[in-house]
């Protein structure tokens, strides 16, 4: 089938291009970490800055700028298979994050910071995998709690 897809949602693509996204980055609220990471492009291999935010529903946007309205790139990862250090071009502090058939590496600008983004990601990527039934339990002890304030 060569027929291309109209229309992207997270749960079907591991990822899409944010070009038709209109999801400015100031609008995302459900962040669990946002800050600048260089991200080498998929082509040309080069390093550039960019403004990422992984999102308390294990996604992660990536934007040209903080002000940017729409994401460059956007990956579902409950789709991803991994997140490791590992030395890309030499350069200090990268690590990748692993799709099928897909790697995407990021450059730190402190190992501090690398091991952050390394614990986020991989938490998101934990918690998207687990089951639906664990959201709605989850749910449900989050409104027990705040019953019993």
């Amino acid at each position: 089938g060569g027929q291309t897809k109209m229309g992207f949602s997270a749960a079907d693509d591991a990822t899409y291009s944010g070009r038709n996204l209109s999801v400015p980055a100031n609008s995302i609220d459900n962040i669990e970490k946002s800050g600048s990471l260089a991200r080498q492009s998929s082509i040309l291999r080069v390093w550039k800055d960019r403004h990422i935010i992984v999102t308390k529903d294990s996604l992660m946007f990536w934007y040209s700028s903080p002000t940017s309205s729409s994401p460059e790139e956007v990956l579902a990862l409950r789709r991803a298979t991994g997140v490791r250090r590992e030395e890309v071009a030499g350069r200090s502090n990268t690590f990748i994050v692993t799709m099928k058939g897909a790697v995407y590496p990021f450059s730190a600008p402190t190992a501090e910071d690398m091991e952050s983004w390394i614990r986020v990601i991989g938490k998101a990527i934990v918690r998207a995998s687990t089951t639906e039934w664990d959201e709605t339990s989850d749910r449900l002890d989050e409104q027990q709690q705040a019953g019993e304030r």
